[in-house]
């Protein structure tokens, strides 16, 4: 989190809410990963903030570009990202989606039909074209703080079974003007367990075995997504990148492409590389008690950062299963503690934060502890790096947007407003 001077100086000339991401906590985040895993290139996933300093920091940075849809793929190249370097993956593409992306992403195909569909289009415009193919894999990551690899795959609406791929390998050699050049796999986000990881590319390195040698297919691409995790809550234990880094070591060195040039090897990362680099900082406007309960109202709620107001929400609805994630609107019951910066230390009491919206669901935290907070205090929520503004429906109510403040390794701010 960024200085309380910093904090305070941009709040007074910029006002609040605020979203302050900093590149130096980003910088740190990107040496970590590249350096456990040097036998594969990073991917940035951009719907995890599509902030474009971030985004133009990632490029500069040799990382690639994870899009989600073609809008993405309009960032990433505008951010600097080369077309080879940006792969666009989503279910649910139509044909416009192929036109407006074809030469400036490397496509991914989501379903049997839409391998037809990029097939159509290739045909009309008299050119083959390489694709990737998303697989859902006939396994999946359990849940909980060491989520172990299970051998029974789960329904999804991303990719095609792993299962159904030699059924409809009749089909797909039919298909005259594309190319299956790689295979992209991802199971679920915020895994924290080093052995999961390990096991779960070991499988995805199976899988891309069995396409060469039963599918016929010649891959120069081979996307493992990821699911690199960040310990929100402080039971959670982070990530061992020591130990995962020489198992991802040794298990590349174990493979055998059969005498054919080594594919590229691809991870995709989001929120590890910018959740903690980001904070929601915004004021007390009010403090009032009800029946005995205190409430701290701040300004820009539930609209300006949703995901602590999930976590209210997820434990009405989850009727004390508090185990649960649901990605990426919610991870955790602590997954954002708010603080008033100028106070730590201070003797605390427990109150109820809320936002300023006309919604009884705008409650931010529950029973936090908070030192005498008081109008005009600033309050810091962290982890909001990921998923804080691009996923908080900021229209809701009329209220104004939070602006975003990109601080860069010098501490000087850079802006862009979207």
């Amino acid at each position: 989190m960024a200085q309380l001077q910093t904090l305070e100086r941009l709040v007074a000339s910029k006002g609040f809410p605020l979203y302050v991401y900093e590149e130096e906590a980003i910088a740190k985040q990107v040496a970590t990963i590249k350096e456990a895993l040097p036998d594969f290139e990073i991917f940035y996933s951009v719907k995890t903030n599509p902030y474009p300093q971030i985004c133009r920091y990632m490029s500069r940075q040799g990382l690639g570009a994870d899009a989600a849809s073609a809008e993405e793929v309009r960032k990433a190249v505008d951010s600097g990202f080369a077309y080879h370097n940006i792969l666009y993956s989503s279910p649910g593409k139509t044909p416009a989606d192929i036109d407006a992306t074809l030469g400036k992403a490397l496509l991914v195909a989501d379903s049997y039909n839409e391998l037809a569909m990029i097939n159509s289009i290739g045909q009309k415009r008299c050119e083959r074209i390489a694709v990737s193919l998303r697989i859902n894999p006939a396994f999946h990551i359990g849940m909980g703080s060491s989520p172990e690899i299970t051998t029974a795959g789960a329904a999804s609406k991303f990719g095609v079974d792993e299962e159904s791929l030699l059924f409809n390998k009749p089909f797909i050699d039919t298909l005259e003007f594309i190319d299956i050049t790689g295979i992209h796999v991802f199971l679920r986000s915020q895994v924290l367990g080093d052995d999961a990881i390990y096991q779960y590319f070991k499988r995805v390195f199976e899988i891309a075995a069995f396409c060469q040698d039963k599918m016929d297919w010649n891959l120069s691409l081979i996307d493992f997504g990821g699911g690199f995790g960040v310990p929100y809550s402080p039971t959670d234990q982070p990530l061992d990148w020591n130990t995962l880094g020489q198992k991802m070591k040794e298990l590349v060195t174990r493979q055998d492409f059969a005498g054919k040039e080594k594919p590229r090897l691809i991870v995709e990362s989001g929120r590890f590389l910018v959740a903690q680099a980001g904070s929601f900082v915004t004021r007390v406007v009010d403090v009032k008690t009800s029946r005995g309960q205190k409430f701290v109202i701040v300004h820009g709620g539930l609209s300006g950062f949703l995901r602590p107001s999930v976590t209210n929400i997820v434990r009405l609805m989850a009727s004390g299963d508090t185990g649960r994630s649901f990605e990426p609107l919610f991870s955790s019951q602590n997954a954002h503690l708010p603080c008033i910066p100028a106070k730590a230390g201070e003797p605390a009491e427990p109150v109820t934060i809320v936002g300023n919206l006309c919604t009884s669901m705008d409650v931010m935290a529950r029973d936090a502890y908070m030192p005498n907070p008081q109008v005009g205090d600033i309050v810091c929520f962290g982890n909001a790096g990921a998923y804080g503004y691009s996923l908080s429906p900021s229209d809701f109510a009329g209220h104004p947007r939070p602006r975003e403040i990109y601080l860069n390794a010098a501490g000087l701010i850079a802006e862009d407003f979207l």
